[in-house]
């Protein structure tokens, strides 16, 4: 069996879930009036990452910053990343989502929508499952 020609480097998604967790969980830590804006800033960081991975700006700032300083080595291997894009789109599309309602003001939908990405990625982040 042939390796795969794909290659993923881990933590530059641990990066990018870790920023999805932390801005979620402050947009709720901040409340509806200004975690509505960090909500949206999330999805729309998130779809547009999906859409190209220049415009990921939080898989960039592992390329760009912590791993020329040192600070995060490349985790690099053989896998598909079409999974990892793939949950990426869906829980952009679940932040835009839960924005719209923020904005709408239907606050317990937005923040489910917002507390299932934001699980989500933790289990990615910490135990390396993506559902």
């Amino acid at each position: 069996m042939a390796a795969s020609p794909y290659r993923v480097d881990r933590n530059t998604l641990r990066t990018n879930q870790a920023f999805i967790v932390l801005f979620t969980v402050v947009a709720f830590v901040l409340g509806v009036e200004l975690g509505r804006w960090l909500v949206l800033f999330t999805g729309l960081v998130m779809a547009l990452g999906t859409a190209h991975p220049a415009f990921a700006l939080f898989k960039q700032v592992h390329q760009r910053i912590l791993k020329p300083a040192g600070l995060l080595k490349a985790d690099v291997h053989a896998e598909d990343p079409m999974p990892h894009q793939f949950a990426q789109a869906l829980g952009s599309v679940f932040l835009l989502a839960a924005a719209g309602a923020l904005f709408n003001g239907q606050e317990t939908a937005g923040w489910v929508l917002n507390w299932i990405v934001t699980g989500l990625a933790f289990v990615n982040l910490t135990v390396q499952f993506c559902m």
